[in-house]
């Protein structure tokens, strides 16, 4: 029998968090599984819910939790919700949905009427609810949130193991990570040959015995060669060095960190970009970033490109993708990138540091300094060897550990064992 579950969207945006759900939803299996989406309006996530399986529907809520700055709005925002809780009730049971799944700590609509109906309820968070400046504040405080988290959950399920350690040794936690839809990432970059990349690649790891320099001259020009194609397409200088950014433009994602760090390196390296790949999340924020760019003399040398929608295709003209994060709970595009092999430098703090290992697979820089993350660009620009073995050791991280089937399995047991138990 198929067990009817809802998944539930504080947006309709199409970021990291929304990605997670996207695809793991899509690997769930159909002779088992009917998925209901719910979000609050149209919008990227709802257009492409249909081509991943989901049935959308449209149930319109404000965000329960807000920014710092705006927290007076939550109580606003939880009266107009109410009628929200009502429409999911009414879903839930017109579908005999057996199973809510909440995605993000920014909405409580689905923990609230999971519980009105009785139904196991898992919460999805993606949050770092502990850290000292946290993206999202519960206006009565992150740690009655946390223990309203816990309390209206069958499981917790978290990103990464530090998201996972804001919550007491009492909250039944599960960590699911971010999984890598491989069939996607040949869609976007088969016309560069990325499928032939990975192919050799595999080969390379599997030889007992690799010379540095035989590989250094065969892999390269391989790199250089999808490199050329990706800069082609997008149109960007085939002479130029490349760094990015990816990520909304917020205080959080650290973009101005990464204008200075650029602002270290602009004499040394008179062909360096960096590429700003994001669309503005606060006017105030994309403001300051222009400011900071004409400050510093970096007009000609900071590109802002907005959002980019098949970023896979785009991610191999870049040099080195530069994670200056304040805080990151996960970091997906880190293994976006080892994917499709550009080398990752990033600051040394949450989740990242569950993904790269320094000087091994990538280079972590101590937080949060501008003048350490451009030593460390500026290494791996000089040392071709050491951005090879980024390439290779990125590779094998992201094949053998974030495997999106294997995430999908484990949500899956996680669903029927609480679906048969409460039954």
């Amino acid at each position: 029998m198929v067990i009817p579950i809802v998944f539930v969207s504080h947006t309709c945006e199409l970021n990291g968090a929304e990605l997670m759900l996207l695809e793991l939803g899509a690997q769930l299996d159909k002779e088992k599984f009917f998925k209901i989406l719910v979000v609050p309006q149209e919008g990227p996530l709802l257009r492409e819910a249909h081509q991943a399986g989901f049935v959308p529907k449209i149930i319109h809520q404000k965000w329960w939790l807000t920014s710092r700055k705006e927290k007076w709005r939550q109580p606003l925002n939880w009266l107009w919700n109410l009628k929200g809780v009502v429409n999911l009730v009414r879903l839930i049971n017109r579908h005999s949905v057996q199973a809510v799944i909440s995605n993000t700590s920014a909405s409580f609509l689905g923990g609230i009427a999971a519980r009105i109906t009785k139904k196991p309820h898992f919460w999805i968070v993606h949050e770092l609810l502990h850290h000292p400046r946290p993206v999202v504040e519960f206006i009565l405080g992150n740690k009655l949130l946390i223990k309203i988290i816990s309390s209206l959950s069958a499981k917790v399920i978290v990103n990464s193991g530090v998201t996972g350690e804001a919550f007491p040794a009492t909250t039944p936690v599960v960590i699911l990570l971010n999984g890598l839809n491989w069939s996607r990432i040949d869609r976007e970059t088969r016309s560069l040959g990325l499928p032939e990349f990975w192919n050799f690649l595999d080969q390379l790891i599997h030889q007992q015995e690799r010379e540095p320099q035989q590989i250094l001259s065969q892999l390269l020009p391989k790199r250089k060669e999808i490199q050329s194609g990706s800069r082609i397409r997008w149109q960007l200088s085939l002479q130029n060095q490349y760094l990015g950014v990816v990520g909304k433009l917020t205080r959080e994602k650290g973009q101005d960190l990464a204008i200075y760090t650029l602002a270290h390196l602009k004499e040394e390296f008179p062909r360096l970009k960096l590429l700003l790949i994001g669309s503005p999340a606060e006017k105030s924020f994309f403001s300051y970033l222009k400011k900071l760019v004409q400050k510093l003399g970096l007009e000609e040398r900071v590109v802002f490109m907005d959002y980019v929608q098949e970023l896979y295709s785009l991610l191999p003209s870049l040099d080195i993708l530069v994670v200056p994060s304040r805080q990151e709970s996960f970091g997906r595009v880190v293994i976006e990138a080892m994917a499709v092999g550009v080398p990752v430098v990033a600051f040394g703090q949450g989740g990242l540091k569950e993904i790269i290992e320094d000087e091994h697979n990538g280079s972590l820089a101590p937080e949060f300094s501008p003048e350490i993350l451009a030593e460390k660009v500026r290494l791996l620009l000089q040392d071709e060897l050491l951005a090879t073995k980024f390439m290779i050791e990125g590779f094998v991280t992201v094949k053998s550990k974030y495997n999106l089937r294997e995430q999908a399995k484990k949500l899956e047991r996680l669903l029927e064992q609480w679906i048969v138990q409460k039954r």
